[in-house]
Parts: C-alpha cells; sequence; structure tokens
C-alpha cells in the first residue's frame, strides 16, 4: 500500500512516537500539582510543548494555548470572539471553501442570530480581500486549502478586516510544516493548526493569540491554559508534538524541495498520460505551476510573503471529465481520499464551480517527507491504470 493521504494525516515521527512513549512510562503526575516532583516533570513537558509550537510559528509562548488540534482551536477562536462581540458587532465573515471546522461553528452562529456571510472563490478556489463595516467582529480566513493546496493572500485579507476594526482567525493547519508560517508577518489575530498535519501525535495542537486579545473559554472547569482551556492535558502527546515542532523548523527548506519535486513528478505523469486531466486550483492548463519558489519560501528572508494563488507542495486534487464513478475505488494498492477526511464529497470543488459529475469523482493525493521517487511512480501508475480501466467501461 503506497499512502497518499498525508494532508488527513502525517505518519508521527519515530522520535515523536519515541517521546510519547517515554512520558507514558515515566509516571508523571498532574502538571496542576506543582508541589511534588512528578507534577513538576509534566509541567516542565508541558511548557516544552508550549515553547517548541511557539518557536515553530515565531510566537512568544504565553500566546500559545494547546488544544486537542485544530477543530478545537478553530471552535475556541471563532465562539470565543463571538462570546465577546456578538452584541456590538454581530457580522461574521468567511468563504465557502473553508474547512468544516470553521464553517460549522459559522452555522452555529447564525442560528444564535449573527449575521453571517459565506462568500463565494474563484474557479481556482482564490478568495478576494472582502468589504467589512464596523460591524464585523470576525473575518476566518484558511492560509492553505486543505484540498487543493491553494494559497490565500491572509495578509491582505487581514489588512481589510483590520481597517473596519474586525479581527482574523486564520485556519494553518495544512500550511504548517510545508511552509513557513510566521505569526508576525501573516497579519492574523488567531492562528489555529494540528500536531498531526506535520508529524506530530494525533490529538494535539495548539491555538495562538495575538498578545492582548481576550476571548472567551469554551470548556469550563480547572482553569488551565490561562483559563481558556479546562481539564487534565495530554502530556505524553505534547511530548511528542515538541519534538516534531522542534524537527520541522530546521528541515522545512530540505522538505519543501523534496515536496515541491514529488509534486511535480507525480503532476507531470498525470498530465501526460491522462490527457484532459484537471488539476484543481493549477494555475494554467499548459505547464505545471506550483506557485511556490525555494526563493519564495526561503527561512529567514526578510519581508517573506506567500504567493496568493500559487499552490503549497504537497497536496494534487484532480478530476477526470467525462470519467464514469468509482475512480478512488479502484485505488487498490494507494492510500488516498476524494477530499477532505472530515466530511463526504467535496465542498471546496463545489465552491470553485466545478460540476458535480467531477467534484463527485475526484481524487486528491497527498504526498510526505518520506515520499520517494519510486512511491510516486507506483502511485501515478495506480491512478493512471485505474482511469483507463473506468475509461474502458464507458466504450
Amino acid at each position: 500500500m503506497f499512502y497518499a493521504d498525508h494532508a488527513a494525516t502525517t505518519p508521527c515521527l519515530p522520535a515523536a512516537t519515541a517521546a510519547v512513549a517515554k512520558a507514558l512510562g515515566d509516571n508523571l503526575g498532574n502538571p496542576g500539582s506543582r508541589q511534588h516532583e512528578p507534577g513538576r516533570r509534566a509541567l516542565a513537558l508541558l511548557d516544552d510543548a508550549r515553547a517548541a509550537v511557539a518557536g515553530l510559528i515565531n510566537a512568544r509562548p504565553a500566546e500559545v494555548i494547546l488544544t486537542s488540534g485544530a477543530t478545537e482551536a478553530l471552535n475556541l477562536g471563532i465562539l470565543g470572539v463571538a462570546a465577546r462581540l456578538i452584541s456590538t458587532r454581530p457580522r461574521f465573515v468567511t468563504w465557502a471553501a473553508e474547512h468544516s471546522a470553521v464553517l460549522e461553528p459559522y452555522q452555529a452562529l447564525a442560528r444564535a442570530g449573527a449575521e453571517v456571510a459565506v462568500l463565494g472563490v474563484d474557479r481556482q478556489g482564490r478568495y478576494a480581500p472582502c468589504q467589512n463595516d464596523n460591524g464585523t467582529a470576525l473575518v476566518s480566513v484558511m492560509l492553505v486549502n486543505n484540498e487543493t493546496g491553494v494559497i490565500q493572500n491572509v495578509a491582505a485579507i487581514s489588512a481589510a478586516a483590520h481597517a473596519a476594526g474586525a479581527l482574523v482567525c486564520c485556519d494553518a493547519t495544512a500550511a504548517i510544516g510545508r511552509m513557513p508560517v510566521d505569526v508576525t508577518t501573516l497579519g492574523a489575530d488567531l492562528v489555529a493548526f494540528s500536531g498531526h498535519k506535520f508529524y506530530a501525535p494525533p490529538g494535539t495542537g495548539a491555538l495562538w493569540i495575538r498578545r492582548g486579545l481576550a476571548i472567551d473559554p469554551l470548556i469550563h472547569g480547572g482553569g488551565q491554559e490561562r483559563g481558556l482551556r479546562s481539564g487534565t492535558p495530554n502530556i505524553p502527546g505534547l511530548a511528542g508534538l515538541a519534538v516534531a515542532a522542534r524537527a520541522a523548523q530546521p528541515e522545512l527548506t530540505e522538505r519543501i524541495a523534496h515536496l515541491t519535486a514529488m509534486t511535480a513528478r507525480l503532476e507531470q505523469r498525470l498530465i501526460t498520460e491522462l490527457p484532459g486531466i484537471v488539476i484543481h486550483g493549477r494555475a494554467g492548463s499548459a505547464e505545471l505551476q506550483l506557485g511556490l519558489s525555494h526563493a519564495e519560501l526561503e527561512l529567514g528572508a526578510p519581508g517573506n510573503s506567500h504567493p496568493p494563488g500559487g499552490r503549497a507542495p504537497g497536496t494534487t486534487m484532480v478530476s477526470l471529465p467525462g470519467l464514469c464513478r468509482g475512480w478512488l475505488a479502484q485505488l487498490v494498492n494507494v492510500a488516498a481520499s476524494g477530499g477532505s477526511a472530515c466530511s463526504a464529497g467535496s465542498h471546496v470543488l463545489a465552491a470553485m464551480g466545478v460540476p458535480d459529475a467531477e467534484s463527485t469523482n475526484a481524487l486528491r493525493l497527498s504526498l510526505g517527507i518520506g515520499t520517494s521517487v519510486s512511491d510516486v511512480e507506483a502511485i501515478a501508475d495506480e491512478v493512471i491504470h485505474a482511469a483507463q480501466r473506468l475509461a474502458g467501461l464507458n466504450r
């Protein structure tokens, strides 16, 4: 089985797995029990995880709230802002191609009486900065689309929101570990992501909150995480998160180069051998455009920005017009998906105006740092042969 579903979850780094096992075997106490040594050791691991996550996104540790993942973090960010502002700023804005972890909290706000605007996207899945007014509380925007890899211009969207006094919550889940994410230049006020998307254990994640910003908690009880996330933290998982976070930063340039090369190889094979194939979010039809050069992604480059409309390497969402249903089911030896692992079908492609016949038969192929050239060739072979078999049924 060749794994091509890294956008759903990534395998845990061996060192992160070892850190989880060690924490489980160390007879740690509760980090809230600072009066004894086992509790203090647990607290040290908690503080270490917070520092590692902060270092990954160029933040201060005190600004990081550790969560079970991006879904919880996004709900905390969105609903935590709403609890403070809905009575004075009842308008909330997002886009139709956002993850369900954003769209469903927005639906909950609409049921509570908020004015919710869900904006459209263009054929490539790009967002345009929207007009806001002094009634807008929050704008929610993802940095990288989890199905197509399309990068949004978060800085421009944030500038437009801030001009109207609105806050910005950014879902950076599909960007972390695949491109630089620096909260000091991104422009957002809240940034959420999951550990299991960058080789950390599942059940871990974080919400960065700009210093000085106050939001309300979702979970009440023990007052952990600055009172914003009550409950005993997952210390073993967070020990693994710390390892994965510290590995991601120094390896990022190498990871980007590898994913860019592997994605280009995969897409070129598909374009060459499956005439008419559509790679969603890819600007132009004659040449492969990932939208990210090594220069644009050079770590530490001053004023580094993310090119809007480009794609982060590693994710390829394709469909083949006219092909009968069942493409995904034909992939016996390849683990892939038809879109987000969190929902049925692809609301992202629907938002992009892709016809139902294509969006319901689309494939998302997502590669990882362990994907080799031979893996890519095997994945391409399997996808091509599956399409050819289905095309034969149409004749």
